[in-house]
């Protein structure tokens, strides 16, 4: 589940699909200008929903609503779900693609090390190797 502020879980899961291709496993929801009351009653169905099966939320800032939210999901239902704050293409990618070959926790983890991978930068030491043809 992706959830996040404005369209970015929209936007970031349109990407993911254009480079690994559908998934219905992933779904999104969005805190947009129509308040914190409606997307509250929104994500709230959503995980709902999926009370019986194991979670992975991943969010795109730390303390905002949708991680807030899901936190205090968590708490209710600390073994089925885990929460990942700095949601990146990178970390969606990589979870993504393991959905259903890893556990919740492998997920976790997986989610995590790819997202802290996947923030990098060019230095003086590397910049011939940073370019992939």
């Amino acid at each position: 589940m992706l959830a996040t502020h404005g369209g970015f879980a929209e936007g970031i899961f349109n990407s993911y699909q254009m480079i690994a291709g559908t998934n219905p496993q992933i779904q999104t929801a969005s805190l947009t200008d129509e308040g914190i009351e409606p997307f509250v009653k929104t994500f709230k169905a959503k995980l709902d929903s999926l009370v019986d099966e194991e979670v992975l939320v991943m969010t795109d800032l730390k303390g905002g609503t949708p991680y807030n939210e899901a936190y205090n999901y968590y708490l209710k239902h600390p073994d089925k779900m885990r929460v990942v704050a700095g949601l990146n293409l990178p970390m969606l990618i990589e979870t993504g693609l393991a959905i259903g070959n890893s556990s919740l926790n492998e997920l976790y983890e997986l989610a995590l090390t790819a997202g802290k991978a996947g923030v990098d930068g060019p230095t003086e030491d590397n910049d011939e190797d940073d370019i992939e043809f």
